[in-house]
């Protein structure tokens, strides 16, 4: 098990193939444990900025390609 299932719950993942359905075309559909990683990687990103740090330009990259494969803008 993933340590994301500290800070994430089922109810994310159901939500994110909710929003998979709709705009997801074209992007891969991910697996459960997939997801859960992706966004611990995002939120150790989200909070990195948070707390006053600059983001090198490969991790705002790296942010963007995050934010849609997790489709995090619908």
């Amino acid at each position: 098990m993933c340590r994301s299932r500290l800070f994430w719950e089922a109810q994310d993942y159901e939500r994110y193939l909710e929003r998979y359905e709709w705009v997801g075309e074209g992007l891969p559909r991910l697996e459960a444990e997939e997801f859960f990683q992706l966004q611990d990687e995002f939120l150790s990103l989200q909070a990195d900025q948070a707390a006053g740090g600059t983001l090198s330009p490969g991790q705002r990259r790296r942010m963007r390609e995050l934010r849609r494969l997790l489709l995090a803008d619908f």
